[in-house]
């Protein structure tokens, strides 16, 4: 955990029983993970991390990106989609190329009936891999518009945003 270069990993306690106490865990809130960082996998002596190459973490044309998770938007905190307030600093903070979270622009009308124009944040699933700059930068004092959950890790077959049951796919 020591070595994470933006203090993005810190020890669990009982969340995940008595045999993961210590195990890492990745805090966004505190610090993200870096894209061209490959320490902690390096360094982890159980495995918990997997050791990737720079490529691996990163992808290329042939492989895609490892993904420890992907950003979701809370609209109910998100500063131009709960308080018609101009905000874009998930979009500059993610590392992707392209990016995942992208912003469209619309007019919207302040409470007083003023035409505004704001440009709302979403989040392209199939580019995140889950960071968390977004989550690390967001302004919103207190627990973040954006957030980073496990879903869709590269790691976990069943975690993902769409399941294929029967050969249909189905949301979850």
């Amino acid at each position: 955990m020591r070595v994470c270069p933006n203090n993005a990993l810190h020890p669990t306690f009982m969340e995940s029983g008595l045999e993961g106490i210590w195990s890492p865990i990745m805090i966004p809130r505190v610090g993200y993970c870096e894209p061209t960082c490959v320490l902690c996998g390096q360094v982890c002596p159980t495995g918990a991390i997997l050791e990737l190459t720079l490529q691996e973490k990163v992808g290329d044309n042939q492989i895609p990106p490892n993904r420890v998770g992907t950003a979701f938007i809370d609209k109910g905190r998100c500063l131009p989609w709960a308080m018609d307030r101009p905000c874009i600093v998930c979009e500059e903070w993610c590392p992707t190329s392209p990016k995942a979270v992208y912003l469209k622009e619309a007019t919207d009308h302040d409470r007083n009936g003023r035409e505004i124009q704001l440009k709302y944040p979403y989040v392209d699933p199939d580019l995140c891999t889950g960071c968390g700059a977004c989550e690390y930068a967001c302004p919103v004092v207190g627990k973040a518009a954006i957030y980073i959950n496990s879903v869709g890790e590269s790691r976990s077959a069943k975690n993902q945003i769409l399941l294929q049951r029967n050969g249909i796919k189905q949301s979850i």
